[in-house]
């Protein structure tokens, strides 16, 4: 493939290369390939273990399964059944999706990505574990609610997600705990048999009590002294309740529920479970792979301060930590007979492939991945510091939360917490509402409530000591040689606010911070997850800002009305910080101007009864990248059309008589005005703009001036973080007890970093007949009508950034409120590769939308709220540059494929897809190929 800068290719010399689309052409010439499946092709396991599939290349088909955006050619989606497996009526887009009882994400890793793929998850990508077993929820007590009226708190238990680093080192010690209570059990029912009498065996494996059973002669068992475990006496090391028993079975159960793939193994072969025309979606093979890939994830380490005190500090905290009774469950290290990892797990249930259904596939967990690997000890064991006992523990009436029971753990009962790696995976808790590592101790209650009240007895130094040690236990990058390793201080000792320092706007405009430091901090403040030092939460107000009775604990969050998420990077993160999001970072918007819903018609939802369709518009987060570029093309374009505006009224006055004139920004129309004699206007012709002539290229409704607004609502809508120049200086708007959380200085940074991020390019194929067949995709975009809509290029006079932006609405900072605006030439500064001016000194901007907002018809017609008076079928062109490695597409990103995003375009756009219906095979295949090419690197 190569890698090129944006270029539009000649239409006339194409047409010329391609003078009919339906050409005589050898079919050699041009190579498309069109619409593919992401995994492309399944492994078997029998391949793997008989070494056919070296374990390298297994090792990357699991990555590739861990990490693909799951579309409808590979299966996603299940029309027709839920996510227990059970059948239901069939569902199709907009409803192929639903963020409460899915499918609800694209990709294991639209998830699992914080700080690494294979990692935890911001509050955002939380799961509403059990709502699987329903329909459709849209709380109407309609067949997707399965006839039943729910509320939001009760209808699943929201739970953050969990990181998987090391997970392979903890399966297998979960097997040998597992083994070795099976063989006390044994024991106990053969002394029993000896002594014709009940013997009481202790269950003690690898120092941890999971209680006691009592044998009968008979060979039946009182198992009503057994804690911590089921019955079975089978260890379950995944999900917070402890309920999983391998990798394999969270992964075929997550495969249907998330994503709506069927695995053979669990549906069987050859079957269309789901109705969806696709059978065989993974294979055994590509279960075992999936498998390999997350036990051979890196095992988390530490980060030790390389400052004397802090080490002193954190080595304090280390020994306090078991003083007080945190290591009786958080067990520092457990000891791991053998680091030899096999598929399948031998205490697998039914529905997973389980041991004699194939050959065994091993792998050494000390050799095998990128690590950091732990190392044997001279007897061949491994010692795991995972801080865990594998046990389930009541952890009291604060944390006591859940009212769906699972597995028939209790509600208050959870899985002790591996604290391996979590230092750098916040959240904190099993539903993600702590914060900050002291707000997730003093949760603690029940069994860990002694512990807790000894840490709450210590002095403020002493805690914050054990909060230093818990912050050493970090996970590294993939492929880090070593597993302990030295870093900077903290700024103070215990938790730390996200963002430690914050910059003044007075110095940004005295020039004494450049733009790279302007560049860093906003970057900074891009990926911070913020936490209650920082001001996170807006217990006392809403999303709009308007005051809602104070909501704390496990309602300082909400997943439909916000606050919504700790991170920016939490939602836009592909393929990388800045980018798009996945179905599961959906934001709902226009509920965050509702307190707290929760479908109860009670003050949270505002004394209504509401459906989930109809609490918020459901939409798919957006790609910033190029993001400075566009904001230039619309204040040039606004300028251009105030320019038309001002001259028609001008004319009108001088002619005495009314005077109508077409109205457009660089070749873009926007239809006419009409000015009278008097200095009125007449706005009713003028089309995919506001009456106020002001271009708004941001949100997919064109609602939002500039990247500034979008910070400034993003900041308090999805973090609870209220900015000065929002909210007031001095002013604690949403009584957290922290004023100027954000300041002007903090803001202006944040927009330039969005301003600067990398700009799309243009991903060729190095094949001449493919990249043949992208040049012809490239006319027949233009051909069929796309590109009327979709602009393949519009040029910016000058491609220097200033802030802030001249046309900012109040509650934003406007050009009157600095000395000077702070200027940066996007051509030159930012990463990757930039735009660069013609001879003429414009820069043309390859973005593939004309910034303007089109009636997109009925298919797309599915919001039932206005927003800022915009009517619901109408949304602003999509800027397709990028949008390839964005996936999925559309508003509400219910197209999984290119060719579905096509076919959901009507209105404006009908006769551009009726044209497209009409293209050959080949010519489809071609036109996606072309659209394929749109990419960020």
């Amino acid at each position: 493939m190569a890698t090129l800068p944006f270029r539009v290719l000649s239409l006339a010399s194409l047409a010329l290369a391609f003078p009919a689309c339906s050409s005589k052409r050898s079919p050699a010439t041009v190579r498309a390939t069109g619409e593919t499946g992401v995994v492309g092709r399944h492994v078997d396991h029998a391949a793997i273990a008989a070494g056919q599939v070296p374990m390298s290349e297994a090792l990357a088909h699991g990555r590739l399964l861990f990490t693909a955006n799951f579309n409808t050619l590979d299966g996603g989606g299940r029309p027709e059944t839920t996510g227990t497996g059970a059948h239901r009526a069939r569902r199709k887009e907009p409803q192929n999706f639903n963020r409460l009882s899915a499918p609800d994400a694209n990709s294991c890793a639209g998830c699992h990505n914080a700080p690494f793929i294979g990692g935890g998850g911001d509050n955002v990508a939380n799961v509403f574990v059990l709502a699987q077993r329903l329909p459709h929820l849209n709380f109407d007590g309609g067949e997707g609610d399965g006839f039943g009226t729910h509320k939001l708190d009760e209808v699943a238990n929201e739970r953050n997600t969990l990181g998987m680093f090391g997970a392979g080192y903890i399966e297998l010690l979960s097997r040998e705990i597992t083994g070795i209570l099976h063989a006390l059990r044994t024991q106990a029912e053969a002394e029993a048999r000896v002594a014709n009498a009940p013997v009481t065996k202790n269950l003690v494996a690898k120092g941890i009590s999971y209680g006691s059973l009592i044998a009968r002669p008979d060979g039946t068992f009182d198992t009503a002294g057994v804690q911590g475990v089921d019955t079975d006496l089978v260890i379950r090391p995944f999900h917070q309740k402890g309920v999983v028993v391998s990798l394999r079975e969270f992964t075929n159960n997550a495969m249907n529920h998330h994503h709506g793939i069927q695995s053979v193994e669990r549906f069987g072969k050859d079957v269309d479970a789901d109705r969806n025309d696709v059978f065989n979606e993974l294979s055994d093979g590509d279960i075992t792979a999936a498998s390999l890939f997350q036990a051979t994830l890196p095992a988390p380490g530490r980060v030790l301060p390389s400052d004397p005190a802090m080490r002193a500090a954190v080595e304090r905290g280390e020994a306090l930590f078991a003083q007080i009774g945190c290591a009786s469950c958080h067990v520092p290290e457990l000891r791991l007979l053998s680091p030899i990892f096999s598929e399948p797990n031998p205490y697998n249930p039914a529905g997973n492939m389980r041991v004699g259904d194939g050959p065994s596939v091993e792998v050494d967990l000390t050799r095998v991945g990128d690590g950091p690997h732990l190392t044997r000890e001279d007897d061949g064991s491994v010692v795991v510091r995972a801080y865990t006992d594998l046990k389930r523990h009541d952890m009291g009436p604060q944390l006591n939360n859940e009212k769906v029971v699972q597995g028939g753990v209790p509600t208050s009962h959870f899985l002790t917490k591996k604290l391996w790696g979590m230092a750098n995976e916040p959240p904190f808790m099993h539903h993600g509402r702590a914060l900050t590592l002291d707000a997730a101790i003093r949760l603690h209650g029940g069994e860990a409530d002694a512990a807790q009240v000894a840490y709450a007895a210590l002095s403020e130094a002493d805690r914050a000591s054990v909060v230093e040690f818990l912050q050493t236990l970090q996970v590294h990058a993939p492929g880090s040689p070593d597993l302990v390793v030295e870093g900077p201080a903290t700024a103070r000792l215990g938790d730390d606010p996200a963002v430690p320092t914050h910059l003044a706007q007075s110095d940004i405009e005295a020039g004494a911070v450049g733009i790279d430091a302007l560049f860093a901090h906003g970057k900074l403040l891009f990926g911070a997850n913020f936490n209650e030092l920082d001001g996170a939460g807006r217990p006392a107000s809403t999303g709009t800002g308007a005051p809602r009775p104070i909501r704390t604990g496990v309602q300082s969050f909400n997943r439909l009305s916000g606050p919504d998420a700790n991170s920016c990077a939490g939602c836009h993160n592909m393929p990388g910080p800045g980018g798009g999001g996945d179905n599961v970072a959906n934001v709902f918007v226009l509920a965050q101007r509702l307190p707290h819903v929760n479908f109860d018609a009670g003050p949270g939802d505002g004394f209504v009864f509401r459906h989930l369709d109809d609490v918020g518009n459901e939409r798919n987060t957006l790609g910033m990248w190029g993001a400075g570029y566009v904001e230039l093309l619309a204040r040039e374009m606004t300028r251009e059309l105030h320019g038309q505006r001002d001259a028609v009224r001008q004319r009108a006055r001088d002619a005495n008589q009314s005077v109508r004139v077409e109205i457009s920004a660089k070749g873009v129309s926007f239809g006419a005005i009409t000015a009278h004699a008097d200095g009125s206007l007449d706005l009713r012709q003028v089309v995919g703009i506001d009456f106020d002539l002001v271009m708004r290229p941001f949100h997919q409704k064109g609602v939002v001036v500039s990247l500034r607004e979008f910070t400034n609502n993003a900041m308090n809508h999805h973090h609870g973080i209220q900015t000065r120049e929002r909210f007031g200086a001095g002013v604690d708007a949403d009584q957290d007890g922290m004023a100027d959380e954000l300041t002007e200085g903090d803001v202006t940074a944040v927009s330039l970093f969005q301003a600067m991020l990398q700009v799309p390019k243009q991903v060729l194929p190095s094949d001449p007949g493919a990249r043949r067949a992208v040049e012809l995709g490239e006319v027949l975009f233009s051909r069929v009508g796309c590109a009327s809509c979709h602009v393949p290029s519009l040029p910016l006079d000058s491609a220097v950034f200033s802030e802030p932006n001249p046309f900012n609405p109040p509650g934003n900072q406007r050009l009157a409120d600095v000395s000077r605006p702070v200027e940066v030439d996007l051509n030159g500064n930012g990463p990757g590769a930039r735009l660069a001016a013609d001879k003429d000194g414009r820069t043309h901007v390859p973005l593939f939308s004309d910034l303007k907002r089109h009636y997109l018809g009925p298919e797309c017609d599915n919001e039932k709220l206005v927003q800022a008076n915009v009517a619901t079928g109408l949304f602003l062109t999509k800027k397709l540059w990028g949008f390839a490695s964005e996936p999925p597409f559309m508003h509400h990103g219910r197209a999984l494929t290119i060719t579905e995003a096509i076919e959901m375009h009507g209105g404006e756009a009908n006769d551009s897809r009726a044209a497209f219906r009409l293209l050959s095979p080949t010519e489809k295949a071609a036109m996606i190929d072309f659209l394929k090419t749109l990419q960020v690197e």
